[in-house]
C-alpha cells in the first residue's frame, strides 16, 4: 500500500471484525532524514579537514494498531504494509490484549476535544527528500570559517520530515499531516596535541530549509573555541551561575520536561509538588499542586506548538488531538502539566495534546507509545543584557555556555550532576577569565536553581539537545545554587 490513509483504513477495518474488540486505534508514520556530517581528522598529528564526511538519506515507515478488549490493551507494530502483514499485526494486537489483565486505570482512547488545529505548512523540499544539495552547501559554508590550523569543527546538519496518519473508533483522526524541521548542531575545538584546549557549541534550527544557517552555528561555536583559557579549572565551592541558552536548554530537557509530565507525577517520578487525591472512582493518586510557587517570579515558561517557523511546532499530537499553546509556569507559579489522553482521562482532566511518539531516531515513530513531551518550550525573556547580568551577580560567579551529561542524581529528585563541556568563564572583579572545557564537575538542584533565579537576559536564542524532539527558546539566566568540584575531588 502506497498511501498512509489506506494503511490506517485497512487496520481499522480488520480490527473491527475481531470479536469482542471495544476500541481500535490505527497509526502510521513515514519519516525521512537527510544528514551531512562535518568532521576534522587528525591522523598522526596531521590535520585533515574540516570537511563533509557523509551525506545520507534514511527512510523509516511504520504502522501500529492498538485494540481494547474489556479494558485490556494490546498493541503491535510492523514495518510491512501489505494486507497480509497488516492482518498479522491486528491478529497479534488482539492476541496480546486477550493475554493481558484488564487495566484498571484505562478509561478510553482519545476522544474529540472540539479544538481546531493550527495549520503549520511543512517544507515541500524536505518532504520530497530534496534537501541534500542544500545541506552540502551548508557544510561548505560552515567549514569555510575555519582559519586556524589548530581549530576543529564537527557535528551534524540534518533535515527531517515526518508524515503521520491515524484514526480511532472514537472519531479522532488525522487524515494526513506532515512536519519538517532542520537542525545544525556544531562543536568547535582548539586542539593542542592530544588535548582539547578550548571548546564551543553552536546551533541553528527551523521548520524550513530557508530558516537554517549553519554558519550561525559555526560562528557561535568558534567564538568560544578561539579563546585560549587562562585557567585549567575553577576552585571548588558554591557559585552563582550565568547559564547560556544551551545550558538552560540542557537543564530543562533533563530536569524539567519530564517532571512536568502527568504520567511521571502519577508514578512518583517527578519532583513537582503533589498531594494524594481521591478520584471519583475511589482511586488515590498523586495530583500536582496547580497554583503553587515552584520558581522565582522571574520565571515564566510556555509550551507553544503553534509557532509557524519553529522546529518543534506540531498541528496534532500523536493521539490525533489538535495542539495549542499552554502556560506551564507563570511568574513562578505552576499553571499546567503535560498529559496524554491516558492519564488525563484517569485524572478527569482535559488532555493537553502532548502525547508524542518519539524514539531513538528523529521523527514520529509508530512503534513507540505516546508519552508527554513539550514542543517549543519558551522562557519569557527579561530586560538585562549579558553585561548587566555579570554586574548583577554578587559573589563567586561562573558563566557556563554549555553543560554536558546533565543527569538526575536520583530519578524523580531535584538533584543533578553535570560538567562544563565548553570553555566557560570565572568572574573576578567584573572581568571574565576563561576556564578550559571539561575542567570540573557540577552538582546542583533544579528546584533551588528555579527559585534562585536572580535575573533573566533579554535576548532569546533557540537551542536543541540530543534527540531534537523539542526546541528551547531561552535566554541567559543568572541564578544561584551550583556547586563546582574538580574531577579528582568528585566522589
Amino acid at each position: 500500500m502506497e498511501q498512509l490513509n489506506e494503511v490506517v483504513e485497512t487496520l481499522l477495518a480488520l480490527a473491527r471484525k475481531e470479536k469482542g474488540v471495544d476500541e481500535v486505534e490505527a497509526y502510521v508514520s513515514r519519516n525521512t532524514m537527510t544528514s551531512a556530517r562535518v568532521e576534522t581528522l587528525r591522523p598522526k598529528g596531521q590535520t585533515v579537514g574540516p570537511f563533509g564526511q557523509l551525506l545520507m538519506t534514511l527512510q523509516n515507515w511504520e504502522a501500529s494498531v492498538k485494540v481494547v478488549i474489556n479494558k485490556a490493551v494490546g498493541v503491535f507494530s510492523t514495518n510491512y504494509m501489505t494486507r497480509a502483514a497488516l492482518q498479522r499485526a491486528v491478529d497479534m494486537a488482539v492476541r496480546n490484549a486477550r493475554a493481558m489483565a484488564p487495566d484498571p486505570d484505562f478509561v478510553s482512547l482519545a476522544r474529540p476535544t472540539g479544538k481546531r488545529p493550527t495549520v503549520i505548512p511543512p517544507d515541500p523540499r524536505i518532504l520530497k527528500g530534496d534537501a541534500g544539495p542544500t545541506l552540502v552547501d551548508q557544510v561548505e559554508a560552515a567549514t569555510s570559517l575555519i582559519d586556524e590550523k589548530d581549530l576543529d569543527l564537527a557535528g551534524s546538519i540534518m533535515a527531517v520530515s515526518a508524515e503521520v496518519c491515524m484514526a480511532n473508533t472514537n472519531g479522532v483522526s488525522i487524515d494526513g499531516t506532515a512536519d519538517t524541521f532542520t537542525v545544525a548542531a556544531l562543536t568547535a575545538e582548539r586542539v593542542s596535541g592530544p588535548d582539547v584546549v578550548s571548546s564551543g557549541v553552536g546551533w541553528s534550527s527551523s521548520r524550513k530549509m530557508k530558516g537554517l544557517d549553519a554558519t550561525v552555528a559555526a560562528k557561535d561555536a568558534l567564538q568560544w573555541a578561539r579563546l585560549r583559557p587562562e585557567r585549567k579549572t575553577a576552585p571548588s565551592g558554591d557559585y552563582n551561575v550565568i547559564l547560556g541558552p544551551y545550558s538552560v536548554a540542557d537543564l530543562f530537557d533533563n530536569m524539567l520536561n519530564g517532571a512536568l509530565s502527568l504520567d511521571r507525577i502519577y508514578y512518583g517520578w517527578s519532583w513537582i509538588p503533589s498531594d494524594i487525591k481521591e478520584l471519583p472512582t475511589g482511586k488515590k493518586v498523586r495530583a500536582p499542586r496547580i497554583g503553587e510557587r515552584i520558581a522565582s517570579e522571574a520565571v515564566s515558561i510556555t509550551d507553544d506548538p503553534t509557532m509557524k517557523a519553529a522546529m518543534g511546532s506540531r498541528s496534532y499530537d500523536d493521539e490525533g488531538l489538535p495542539t495549542y499553546k499552554k502556560v506551564l509556569i507563570e511568574k513562578g507559579e505552576l499553571k499546567e502539566v503535560l498529559s496524554s489522553s491516558y492519564y488525563a482521562n484517569l485524572y478527569g482532566r482535559e488532555p493537553t495534546a502532548s502525547g508524542f511518539r518519539y524514539g531513538s531516531r528523529p521523527g514520529r515513530l509508530a512503534s513507540c507509545e505516546p508519552s508527554s513531551y513539550p514542543t517549543n518550550l519558551v522562557m519569557r525573556p527579561g530586560d538585562m543584557t549579558y553585561e548587566e547580568l555579570i554586574e548583577e551577580s554578587k559573589g563567586p560567579t561562573l558563566v557556563i555556555p554549555r553543560t554536558w551529561y546533565t543527569y538526575p542524581t536520583r530519578y524523580g529528585g531535584t538533584g543533578f550532576s553535570s560538567s562544563n563541556r565548553s570553555t566557560c568563564f570565572l568572574i573576578e572583579k567584573g572581568k571574565e577569565i576563561a576556564v578550559a572545557p571539561n575542567a570540573f564537575k557540577i552538582s546542583g538542584d533544579v528546584s533551588k536553581f528555579l527559585n534562585g533565579v536572580l535575573a533573566v537576559g533579554k535576548d532569546i536564542k533557540v537551542a536543541t539537545t540530543w534527540a531534537a524532539a523539542s526546541a528551547f527558546m531561552v535566554p541567559y539566566v543568572l541564578s544561584s545554587g551550583y556547586r563546582v568540584e574538580k574531577p579528582q575531588e568528585q566522589k
